[in-house]
């Protein structure tokens, strides 16, 4: 390869090295207001979440998830 066709080289033809460990993220968390007005969840659901969420709590979505759920068994 000659000297110019290395500098045209761009950074995604270099093979990229492969990861050993997994990389460990917070679930996310969110508000009872940026749940209710998702569009994530259908109406019904959103309702849900009204009654079953509290105001000044935090949720992530598989916590969401077990509370639609956990309501609707009471049905």
């Amino acid at each position: 390869m000659s000297l110019m066709e290395e500098s045209n080289k761009t950074e995604t033809e270099t093979p990229m090295g492969e990861i050993k460990a997994p990389i460990q993220v917070e679930d996310v968390k969110f508000t009872k207001q940026a749940l209710i007005s998702s569009p994530k969840f259908s109406v019904i659901e959103r309702d849900i979440l009204k009654l079953a969420l509290d105001d000044d709590k935090e949720y992530t979505i598989a916590e969401v998830k077990k509370a639609i759920d956990k309501f609707k068994e009471g049905f």
